[in-house]
């Protein structure tokens, strides 16, 4: 498999920066970024030199819209408060069905997400995903299915490291929680994750999983590692429900669970075993409830893609599925509210399951597109007994660079 040359994401350099992970829209193969920084901008960068006592306090979304040769880096949020820092093992991005990107970050107590319905150009506020009994959650990860839709898990616990306890008198993070401090798995879920008043259900997915401190600054900590970094969930794409990987240092169970030899039964705070000789890896899967890849009514639209090749010629693409109980008669096209001449594969009517594609270098008379520019695309679907279904997407036009 050919590599290319590795690619300079931001711009802070290094050790400014801690980077997230990577998700690649498999519609459009756009790719996006995540990582935190000190700074807020470019000036912000040049006036904070080092050292720069500044907190990880932004979070930012790299973008690429040509196959990985290049990147722009878009800002997802900035705290006014540079001693706020969100460089806490990771910040996350997931992209859903239709197009739209969502970054979780937190801030060493709550997680939050941000989204963005133009390709990661401009983003919502931050919205707080966790709240009790989840009163801290660290080590976001999400998995985006259909358009909206939001999976999000963390480690969380009931301790409030933000306020004065007896165990904690001058406050503490994570690293420093005492023992009292149980840890679960959470599993939240929005079908509604467009909007900032978006509304999650939540529930403890796991018995515990550790007891007190949790290190958040990788190979860089002092303090206990036993759940690592290594965190994550996906949703199957049939059925929509997730599956959760993640560590555990506890043995709750040795009757159903045969520990090592060296484990010893942690079922108590005062004789938990956080150590290395315990660690194993598990998974949960949701087995009921709602997944997140419903169907829409009437169609969906699998693949659309405005793609612009070495021949300065842009290509548009797309493919439809019937999702209802009667088949698809016609189907419109319109980009930016002009009618694309479209000659489907198979041809119409469209059965019910059943999946059809076209494309063109044909666009509409008037319109002319620019690599990077966002453009609205409206589908309508005539059914059979003469009902109308209309769907309206975003699409942004990508370079192809490569055999890729």
């Amino acid at each position: 498999m050919p590599l290319r040359e590795r690619t300079k994401f931001a711009w802070f350099g290094p050790g400014n920066t801690q980077g997230g992970n990577i998700a690649i829209d498999p519609a459009n193969h756009v790719i996006y970024d995540t990582f935190d920084s000190i700074v807020a901008s470019e000036t912000e960068a040049i006036r904070c030199a080092a050292p720069c006592n500044n907190n990880f306090h932004s979070v930012w979304v790299a973008v690429s819209i040509d196959g990985g040769v290049s990147f722009k880096d878009h800002l997802v949020y900035s705290n006014p408060n540079v001693n706020i820092g969100y460089d806490h093992q990771f910040s996350q991005v997931s992209v859903d069905k239709a197009g739209n990107v969502y970054s979780l970050f937190t801030d060493d107590h709550n997680t939050y997400y941000s989204f963005s319905t133009d390709f990661g150009k401009d983003w919502s506020r931050p919205i707080q995903v966790n709240h009790s009994p989840s009163k801290t959650a660290i080590f976001p990860w999400s998995s985006a299915g259909s358009r909206g839709e939001l999976d999000v898990v963390w480690y969380g616990t009931s301790f409030d490291g933000t306020v004065t306890s007896p165990e904690c008198p001058n406050k503490c993070t994570p690293d420093n929680y005492p023992m009292t401090a149980v840890w679960n798995v959470y599993f939240a879920q929005t079908l509604n994750a467009l909007t900032t008043t978006s509304s999650f259900t939540q529930v403890a997915a796991t018995p515990i999983v550790h007891f007190g401190g949790v290190c958040e600054a990788g190979i860089g900590c002092t303090g206990n590692r036993d759940l690592f970094d290594d965190f994550g969930v996906a949703a199957s794409p049939t059925t929509g429900l997730a599956s959760i990987v993640f560590s555990d240092d506890q043995r709750l169970n040795p009757s159903s669970d045969t520990p090592p030899p060296t484990c010893t039964d942690s079922s108590k705070p005062e004789t938990g075993t956080n150590t290395g000789s315990c660690d194993h890896t598990e998974i949960a899967t949701q087995t009921a409830g709602q997944g997140i890849f419903r169907k829409p009514k009437g169609f969906e639209i699998e693949r659309e893609d405005l793609e612009e090749s070495s021949s300065n010629k842009p290509e548009f693409d797309i493919a439809i599925t019937n999702t209802d109980s009667q088949k698809i008669t016609s189907l419109s096209v319109q980009l930016n509210g002009l009618n694309l001449a479209l000659n489907w594969n198979p041809s119409l009517p469209l059965q019910p399951g059943a999946t059809l594609s076209a494309s063109t270098t044909s666009l509409p008379v008037g319109l002319t597109t620019v690599i990077g520019e966002v453009y609205s695309l409206t589908v309508t679907a005539t059914m059979a007994d003469g009902t109308t279904v209309t769907q309206t997407f975003s699409v942004i036009q990508t370079l192809l660079v490569g055999p890729f």
